[in-house]
């Protein structure tokens, strides 16, 4: 790449990242008060919000059960009447077929994950901020570079999205170029733009919201026989994400025959039901991972608010919750471990330590991106615990049989049915060429229902 070409990336990344660390500082302080209006106001309970963006201790308020039951199928229903659930599956699947999505549906997608979020979704703000961002770069390169350089710049767009949401610039960059494939492969040529997107975006971000870790979690210097836990935490984590995939699928297979509106209507009306008995399953959950990290709570409530998250996250994604699954899968893992840790207290390590091996095992094992997992956890507690999240992490990679985004196999040039059935085809992330069923070849008509048996060949570009 001839200098100029260098020097313009360099600049165009970083006003990307000014730009994506703006508005996702913009999108924080509209979901913060959608929160305080839809949890706090109507529905009496307002969840804990994170340590690193100055966040309020939980007050232990319980929310009022017939609001709950009565306000959040409504809110969900309405939501998916001008939401788009165009999130981070869409994005990925675009990469590989060179067909980027509208602004429309991004902003729908923003939107409705707004409103979920705010109405305490279990899933991640993290989507909407990586998705406008995603967005942001692919426009500004269409419009003012040339094509040898302009395709990096979604990936910087990106990362500072990712960057703003987890308060880790570099584990965010690397995230945004690991996403989308599935082995041990980068786009290697992007992640400088990547880098350099995710600084600038969290400087401006941090401007509003602090630049402190996003939680704080104070981990002790690992023993070496602590890898044996870590080892451990690896295969439970590998267990914990390859059922969670798995009950997603059931819950869209059981739901097939539901519409858009009913199906996030179900979905408020299971978190409702849930939250009137356990309101803390509200939110991503991440900052219950830094209070279970206290010796505050008992190891029966981590390890029941674990599993019953566990639950609601799969129902969440089998219905489509708007959203995305990085920061539940964070904080699911990081709840398992410490109740794991807790339960053995002379074979583990300190919870806080046992937290981030949990947290980047899961994500590496369901995301399919374990060097931004590592990154991720170290940029938020520190890099000694890498003995431990190592061995972790590659372990859960290794074992872990279903994953979030299916679509990052789609280069390959066909896909396996089973993590689709349930969609109808003109509801997958990507677009669809025919589908073959039984020895037959199907046109992949928008409303043909995608069974687990099929096998579908998308359209590719040359």
């Amino acid at each position: 790449m001839e200098r100029r070409h260098v020097l313009s990336l360099i600049g165009s990344s970083t006003v990307i990242g000014f730009i994506v660390g703006l508005v996702a500082a913009a999108f924080t302080w509209a979901l913060f008060t959608t929160q305080n209006l839809l949890l706090g106001e109507l529905i009496g309970y307002l969840p804990p919000g994170y340590s690193g963006e100055n966040g309020v201790l939980h007050t232990f308020r319980n929310p009022h059960p017939l609001a709950l039951v009565l306000l959040l199928p409504l809110i969900f229903a309405v939501a998916s009447l001008f939401g788009h659930n165009r999130g981070l599956s869409k994005i990925i699947a675009s990469f590989h077929q060179g067909k980027p999505g509208t602004l429309g549906e991004k902003l729908r997608y923003a939107l409705g994950s707004l409103v979920e979020l705010g109405a305490g979704s279990p899933l991640g703000r993290e989507g909407p901020m990586a998705v406008l961002g995603n967005w942001i770069g692919d426009a500004l390169g269409r419009r003012f570079l040339s094509d040898e350089t302009r395709s990096h710049l979604p990936f910087a767009g990106m990362a500072a999205g990712f960057a703003a949401a987890f308060h880790a610039p570099v584990g965010g960059a690397l995230l945004a170029v690991e996403i989308f494939y599935p082995g041990l492969v980068l786009e290697i040529g992007s992640l400088g733009p990547a880098l350099i997107g995710g600084l600038a975006g969290f400087v401006v971000y941090g401007a509003f919201w602090g630049y402190e870790p996003l939680l704080n979690l104070k981990p002790l210097p690992p023993h070496l026989y602590h890898v044996g836990f870590a080892l451990l935490v690896g295969v439970l984590m590998a267990i914990v994400g390859t059922v969670w995939m798995l009950a997603a699928r059931l819950v869209r297979l059981r739901t097939a025959r539901m519409s858009y509106l009913p199906r996030h209507a179900l979905l408020g009306l299971v978190i409702a039901a849930v939250a009137v008995f356990l309101p803390q399953v509200t939110g991503d959950g991440l900052v219950w991972v830094e209070m279970s990290s206290a010796p505050l709570l008992s190891v029966s409530f981590i390890l029941q608010l674990a599993v019953v998250r566990l639950l609601v996250l799969s129902v969440a994604l089998g219905l489509g919750g708007y959203g995305a699954l990085i920061g539940p899968a964070l904080a699911l893992g990081g709840l398992f471990a410490i109740a794991l840790a807790r339960a053995f207290p002379a074979a583990s390590p300190d919870a806080a330590t046992a937290a981030l091996v949990g947290m980047s095992a899961l994500l590496a094992g369901v995301v399919r991106t374990p060097f931004a997992a590592l990154l991720l956890v170290s940029e938020i507690g520190g890099y000694a615990t890498l003995p431990l999240t190592l061995p972790a992490v590659f372990t859960s990679y290794l074992l872990t049989t279903a994953h979030a985004f299916p679509e990052q196999n789609l280069g390959a040039g066909e896909l396996k049915g089973a993590p689709y059935a349930g969609l109808r085809a003109g509801e997958l992330p990507f677009t669809p060429k025919e589908i073959l069923r039984g020895g037959q070849t199907l046109p992949a008509s928008p409303d043909e229902v995608i069974k687990a048996d099929d096998v579908l060949i998308p359209e590719l570009s040359d």
